[in-house]
């Protein structure tokens, strides 16, 4: 079973990245292109959630749902970004940016279902500290990605589309003129 997961997984990146081909090969040269293309991301991923069904919690099999909910979700949604023309100008970005969220999105699961096998784990106090450290560890695991992705994010002028980025409250509305605020 896990290895038809995988292979299943395997099958829809590399769907995801053939679309990303041809939509970077095909696409307008124009500026107006490039701002076409933000605009389209900003539609497809601007209020974006890290995962899209509701879970059983508490159980691993409700950690390995929500992982694989995390992973889908956001496939879809670069499987969307992927069909949009882009200029030839932000083609290699672009890319760059589809492969870095799908990156991204594996660690988002994989880190949730570490979380709690870790949790699960911990019974003794021993094993509670040693937990608290592991989960700091796995709680910074995407750390690097969502940095680079962000970086990314602000020169392509479009927002995170994996949903696991913090969003501005309504009482802190986004500062600047492109782009998102981070936290």
């Amino acid at each position: 079973m896990a290895l038809m997961r995988s292979t299943l997984r395997s099958l829809l990146a590399v769907g995801v990245a053939s679309a990303a081909v041809v939509a970077l090969t095909t696409a307008p040269p124009d500026a107006a292109a490039s701002t076409s293309w933000s605009r389209g991301v900003t539609v497809v991923c601007a209020h974006a959630l890290l995962f899209e069904g509701s879970h059983e919690i508490g159980t691993r099999a409700g950690a390995v749902a929500v992982a694989a909910d995390i992973r889908a979700s956001t496939e879809r949604r670069l499987a969307r970004v992927a069909t949009l023309p882009v200029s030839r100008s932000q083609r290699a970005l672009a890319a760059r940016w589809l492969v870095l969220e799908s990156r991204l999105a594996a660690v988002y699961a994989s880190s949730y279902i570490r979380i709690f096998d870790v949790i699960a784990a911990a019974k003794t106090p021993e094993q509670q500290d040693q937990a608290a450290r592991l989960l700091g560890r796995l709680l910074h695991a995407p750390d690097r990605l969502r940095q680079a992705a962000a970086q990314l994010e602000g020169r392509l002028q479009v927002p995170d589309c994996t949903g696991g980025t913090a969003r501005p409250s309504s009482s802190n509305p986004p500062t600047g003129a492109s782009g998102p605020a981070r936290r």
